[in-house]
């Protein structure tokens, strides 16, 4: 799945990516595209994820949840990859 990526650290420092994600086995993988991030896979387990939210972002859905001290915002303008990243954050955290 792809998506657009805003990351922001603890001191308000904010990256921007295209990314390609998937959820397996309990862990969001997330690879950058193109942008400021760099090339490696970020790797999240899905237990160490809080504070999920979703919204609508000037007609883009949003999904923003914290990790490690981190913002993660992932914004959509369709095509599905919302609500399978919004199903798949909801069950894990539910669970």
């Amino acid at each position: 799945m792809f998506a657009y990526i805003e990351i922001i650290n603890n001191q308000s420092k904010s990256d921007f990516s295209y990314v390609n994600f998937e959820i397996k086995d309990n862990l969001l993988s997330i690879k950058p595209l193109k942008g400021i991030l760099p090339a490696t896979k970020i790797r999240i387990s899905l237990d160490q994820i809080t504070d999920v939210h979703s919204s609508d972002y000037y007609g883009w859905d949003k999904i923003e949840f914290n990790f490690n001290r981190q913002k993660y915002i992932f914004l959509y303008s369709g095509y599905g990859e919302y609500d399978y990243l919004k199903e798949h954050l909801m069950s894990a955290i539910m669970a």
